[in-house]
């Protein structure tokens, strides 16, 4: 019997399985000791690099402005600091893109460090702090202290004399200019170094922003009261009027809830009081970004009404010394 012959050698594609088993081992990058890239982008956290602030960061921060980090791409460094009126051609480079993500990364910033600083209070406060740090007021005076208005690319009418036989830009204009100068340099910090500079922005706007919310890092590392109950101004309206036969009640304000104030809600809070003569008097009324401060305010206020401390406080006066007497009386016929 013949044999059989073997079929011919085929060579079949290779399978995605194949493909992955003969594929290279890819080599793990060297480890490094250099601090220019000290975390890898897998390790990058935005809330592990803003830790909190403490009183003694603040002590650092207050004696002097801390360095501004640069811009190691020479070409972001120019479109930060240039205006879109001084664009010759639409393809010219300016500061409106680096201001958007810089906005960005300024609120991600501000808001990780007010979280981690102060773990107690509410969403409201905590949105009245961060405004604080990004609003234009305070933007516009960092660009001027570091000097970037000077460095700045404007057009003739944000000059001081004004464009020559022409417009001038307001104050509010060049103070919107100068927070978007600001903006669009944080941007450039963090776009020209991938490795770093995110990191360097934080550690840098920590320092920067850390003096404005001073009182506020102090009254955390103290417990976290901002008002003891020896000065709490609801505790002592109560001790100066309140008696269990009166009523003081907060009530909120029309409006409240709708009328803002650097792009944050405000909270109308107002004190009535009925008792000692009274009938639903309004003793004190305040606005804020939360109830709770709106209602503070609102009994400060209060306890320095021209009722409270003239009529109601004497009413009150004189009825607790008429009931010593009854008791007193009760005591001695009982005994």
């Amino acid at each position: 019997m013949p044999k059989r012959k073997s079929p011919p050698e085929t060579t079949q594609p290779p399978t995605i399985q194949d493909t992955t088993e003969r594929a290279p081992k890819r080599q793990k990058p060297a480890s490094s000791s250099s601090s220019s890239h000290s975390f890898s982008p897998s390790e990058f956290s935005p809330f592990a690099l803003c830790s909190k602030w403490t009183t003694k960061d603040l002590s650092k921060s207050k004696a002097t402005l801390p360095p501004l980090p640069p811009i190691l791409d020479p070409t972001l460094e120019a479109a930060a600091l240039t205006h879109s009126g001084r664009k010759k051609s639409p393809s010219d480079l300016s500061y409106e893109r680096l201001e958007w993500i810089g906005d960005v990364y300024l609120e991600l910033i501000a808001s990780e460090l007010i979280y981690s600083t102060f773990p107690t209070i509410p969403e409201g406060e905590m949105s009245r702090r961060r405004e604080l740090l990004i609003r234009n007021s305070t933007l516009s005076a960092f660009s001027i202290r570091y000097g970037l208005d000077k460095r700045a690319n404007f057009p003739e009418e944000f000059q001081l004399a004004g464009r020559p036989k022409g417009s001038t830009a307001n104050a509010k204009r060049k103070e919107k200019a100068l927070a978007d100068i600001f903006e669009a340099y944080v941007g450039a910090i963090v776009r020209s170094d991938p490795a770093n500079g995110y990191k360097n922005a934080v550690a840098w706007l920590k320092a920067l922003w850390g003096p404005l919310l001073e009182q506020e890092v102090k009254v955390e590392e103290g417990g976290g009261r901002e008002i003891d109950k020896e000065q709490n101004p609801k505790v002592r309206l109560e001790q100066l009027i309140g008696a269990s036969h009166v009523k003081i009640e907060y009530r909120d304000l029309p409006g409240t809830g709708e009328r803002w104030v650097d792009k944050q809600p405000q909270f109308g809070i107002g004190v009535y009081f009925t008792g000692w003569g009274e009938e639903n008097v309004l003793l004190g009324e305040a606005w804020d970004f939360g109830k709770k401060g709106a209602g503070h305010k609102a009994a400060e206020k209060a306890c320095g009404h021209p009722v409270v401390l003239t009529r109601l406080v004497e009413r009150k006066r004189a009825f607790m010394a008429q009931r010593a007497i009854k008791r007193a009386e009760e005591e001695e016929g009982g005994g």
